[in-house]
């Protein structure tokens, strides 16, 4: 971790414990993952195998992951040759784009949850469409996703009657699922893929068809962007907001011997805020996040990205290439403390905005991750880590001030090729078995 620094008269006292023999709860190697509106694949020219440094900016975050395809746009999504005439507000996918997005899947090694035009498509183009992303992308096809928030469809998507109901959904659901399998035999399937109303997912569930593999939900902490009262304060305060579902999520995986995924997640929905979505608190808030569904037993989270969205981990900079933009870093750091198992860490004192995780590796070596989402106030932490330690260092992720856009880990920043290697790491100094940490208002280290 850290070494021992003075600490500011208003910082808040905490005590870490860290219960270093439990067995934990494996961190799965694939729990990284982004999102992306099937509107980027129907333009062709991002996942393709020579966008290297998209490549490459995956791959920091893991070397195993998952990408998932879907989004709003997938509901004006058709499925055809180049030649297949669309109107204006219609994608085309081709299925010249899937071969690409195979062939770029191979270059990254990551998984694929590919989603299917449940609003507005046949479920005879779902079942071709599903045959040729099977086909083409082979093992590295986690599953097919019917729909795309379906619990909206009666109500912000207006793509059904006002009424639609999870009965309306699963029957047409299965109507899709029917037809992809007579097509498709082996297809797995994720779903329902809802926005929020996890009333949809046991019902879905509870009807036991063959290939369902996994349960999905998406979370976003505030919104509409619109919204005036969206602040990085309230940003900050959010962390707590995603517990009741999660711990509805990890009932339902239980009860129904399925893992689950937050299959879209991000700050603010709406294509996210200004200075709130695209900051250091963002990114402290996305690093938060994602180990608070790890310690639940979650398979993982993919943060909804794309060029137009400010809360986007990846977008072009102001030399055209690809750049890391500040949520990017929570994901970073969350990559760097999440390899094994993540083991009881009990936080006492401390500001409400303090988080502590604590992840044991296979080789022994103890990964400590403190969040500190206060605002105002830095946090100083003493450690007992349940083990005694020859060494260890820290790695902080930190900017200019909470809303600030320009953020490093480890004292560094992306490179233009989507590398990063730690140039800062601060000696722990420790005091037998224990050290003392002080994380700085709107801070983190690793």
């Amino acid at each position: 971790m850290a070494g021992q620094s003075a600490c500011a008269p208003s910082a808040t006292l905490a005590r870490l414990s860290v219960d270093y023999g439990n067995p934990g709860r494996p961190i799965p190697a694939d729990f990284t993952g982004l999102s992306y509106e099937s509107a980027v694949l129907a333009a062709n020219d991002f996942f393709t195998p020579d966008n290297r440094t998209l490549i490459r900016l995956l791959r920091t975050l893991g070397s195993r992951g998952v990408l998932r395809i879907g989004g709003n746009t997938s509901e004006r999504t058709v499925w055809g040759p180049p030649a297949t005439k669309v109107s204006r507000e219609n994608f085309l996918v081709t299925p010249g784009a899937v071969d690409r997005l195979a062939l770029f899947l191979r270059a990254l090694d990551w998984q694929l949850i590919y989603g299917l035009n449940l609003a507005s498509g046949t479920a005879e183009d779902a079942a071709a469409e599903a045959a040729y992303v099977t086909n083409a992308v082979g093992p590295q096809l986690l599953a097919l996703q019917i729909g795309n928030e379906p619990d909206g469809f009666g109500q912000w998507s207006a793509v059904r009657p006002r009424g639609y109901d999870v009965a309306a959904f699963i029957a047409e659901w299965q109507r899709f699922y029917r037809t992809i399998r007579d097509r498709v035999p082996e297809a797995r399937f994720a779903g329902p893929d809802i926005a929020f109303d996890t009333g949809w997912i046991g019902p879905l569930a509870k009807t036991a068809p063959d290939g369902l593999v996994m349960l999905t939900v998406h979370h976003y902490a505030d919104g509409p962007a619109s919204n005036p009262r969206v602040t990085l304060e309230r940003l900050m305060q959010a962390g707590g907001q995603v517990a009741p579902m999660l711990a509805t999520m990890d009932q339902l995986g239980r009860t129904y011997h399925l893992p689950y995924r937050v299959a879209e997640a991000n700050s603010v929905y709406g294509g996210g805020r200004p200075r709130v979505s695209d900051t250091l608190g963002a990114a402290l808030w996305t690093a938060d996040l994602m180990f608070r569904v790890a310690a639940v037993g979650g398979a993982g989270v993919n943060f909804h990205a794309g060029e137009e969205k400010i809360y986007t981990p990846i977008s072009h900079g102001p030399r055209g290439g690809l750049v890391a933009r500040a949520p990017y870093y929570g994901m970073l750091m969350f990559a760097h403390g999440s390899d094994g198992a993540l083991v009881p860490a009990q936080l006492d004192g401390g500001s409400a905005a303090l988080s502590a995780y604590a992840v044991r590796a296979g080789d022994g070596v103890l990964r400590i991750s403190l969040i500190n989402r206060d605002l105002s106030r830095a946090s100083q932490v003493s450690v007992d880590p349940g083990q005694r330690f020859g060494q260890g260092y820290a790695l902080r992720l930190v900017g200019p001030a909470a809303d600030a856009t320009e953020v490093t880990y480890g004292g560094a920043a992306l490179d233009d090729y989507g590398g990063w290697t730690p140039a800062a790491k601060e000696l722990a100094q420790l005091s037998g078995a224990e050290f003392v940490v002080e994380v700085p208002a709107a801070g983190a280290a690793t």
